[in-house]
This record gives structure tokens, sequence and C-alpha cells, in this order.
């Protein structure tokens, strides 16, 4: 039986590998803000591993008819098959490379991947994680929906214009890592000292700057899958039930004509 596991996992990293190279062209070739104007589009938040959540939410888009489907990052660690997660998003990538659109999330790094199950799961493989993490390098960091609604894994640094986002990672740091808080300001993070926590004055600066009318988010585990934040100015979305044994629900939100509608699944 576990020789059998090994197998499986040692043919999905080589069935991996064979698709970097096109997917890199293709991520490689979109900018660190992709711009979305068309809709329906869905939003997804972390997968983390879990395979059967994406699948459901595969199936929601063809139950819904909707082309577009973004996600917000995070597709390994904490679950057991994060490289079959990275190949069914890859390849629905180099099916529909126009309607499906991949952020990059902050386990999408390796020094994420080491401490937190994927380093592992790849059969501690540093050739295969190096190479893995060129294509994470390439992933857009953010998204803007309609011209007003910002779309990114973790937060913003302030209220600078989104021009100045960059892919590589001293740069995107802040949007993969940063949460909100009720606190104003930016304040220390329990998550470490260079994470920081933005607050409700950060929010309004930052949409004001850019001229955006909210944020939609991924990156926190979340008992019922979603939050408001800001009176609405802040959506935070995680889409991975029962997320390491916690027993919460997921959601995914459906944009359409300026309104989010949210769905709950799981638990």
């Amino acid at each position: 039986m576990v020789s059998e596991k090994v197998s499986r996992k040692t043919a999905a990293k080589e069935e991996l590998l064979l698709l970097l190279p096109r997917i890199d062209r293709v991520l490689e070739a979109e900018p660190a803000v992709l711009r979305i104007d068309a809709d329906p589009v869905m939003i997804i938040g972390d997968i983390h591993g879990d395979s059967q959540a994406l699948e459901f939410v595969i199936g929601k888009r063809k139950e819904l008819n909707c082309k577009n489907v973004l996600f917000l990052g995070d597709y390994v660690d904490r679950g057991p098959q994060g490289t079959e997660v990275l190949i069914r998003l890859f390849r629905l990538k180099l099916e529909d490379p126009d309607h499906i659109f991949l952020l990059r999330g902050n386990h999408e790094t390796v020094d994420m991947n080491l401490y937190y199950g994927f380093f592992e799961e790849i059969g501690l493989d540093q050739e295969f994680l190096l190479r893995i993490s060129r294509t994470y390098d390439k992933m857009p960091i953010a998204t803007v929906l309609s011209g007003h609604t910002f779309c990114v894994h973790g937060g913003i640094n302030g209220a600078g214009s989104i021009d100045s986002i960059r892919k590589e990672e001293a740069f995107a740091f802040p949007y993969l890592w940063n949460d909100p808080s009720k606190r104003p300001g930016l304040t220390a993070s329990i998550r470490g000292s260079t994470v920081k926590e933005f607050g409700p004055d950060i929010v309004d600066g930052f949409l004001e700057t850019n001229n955006l009318k909210r944020i939609i988010r991924g990156h926190t585990a979340l008992e019922n899958g979603y939050k408001w934040w800001f009176d609405g100015k802040l959506l935070s979305l995680f889409s991975c039930p029962d997320y390491v044994g916690l027993g919460n629900t997921a959601a995914f939100a459906l944009f359409e004509k300026k309104e989010i509608k949210l769905f709950i699944f799981g638990n």
C-alpha cells in the first residue's frame, strides 16, 4: 500500500514537471496585476491540497455557467494533494488561459513548502521544489475586477498605487502576507516581524488612491468560509473545508454586475 502511494506521487510529480515549461510561458506573459472586465467571475480562496474541494468548485463553474474563475492562491501545503491540485489547475489554465486566473499565495514560496507539507509530499526532493519555485515567481499577484474590485491573496501595504506591485517576491511579500485588523494604521502581526496588519483607515486610503470600491482576499482560515470587514469594503474568503481538522465550512464568491453572491460548502 505504501509503495503504491509512493508510485502515484512519483507519477504525479513527473506529470507536473512536464506541464511546467508550458505553464511558465503562459504565466510569464501575464502582468503582476491582472485586469478582468468581463463577468461573472467565480472567486476561490485557499485550496491547500484539497482535491475534493477543488473538484467541487470546478463543478460549480459548469453549474453556474461561469467562464471566468479567479483563484486567490495557496494551492499546496497543509493538505495531502498539493501536486494533484497544481496539475489540475495548470491543465485548466493551459486549456482556457483567457478565463482561468491563478494568483500567487504565501504558500507558493519555498520557505513555506519546506515546513508545511508540500516538501514532504514530494519526497523531500529539493531539485523539484526549486523547479516549481521558478513557476511560483511567474504568477500574478493581484487582479482588478471591472475596474473597481481589488483581489489578492493576503492584503495591502499602505495606501500606495497598485501600479507599484511587482512579481518579485520582495515586492509581492505584503500582498501575499498582510491581514486586516480593526486597529488603525499598519500594526504588528502574530505571523512574524515582517508581516503587517492593516486597519480601516489604510483600506480607505488604498481604495481612494486607486479609485476602487472593495478588496477581496484569502489567506485566513474562517469558521464559516468568509468574513466581511470594514462595512463591506473587504471580503475574506477561504475555500478549504475542515482545514487541518478545524471543522470549518468553506466558501467561494460569484462576482456579477457589481454584486457578490456567496456560496457555502463543506462541513
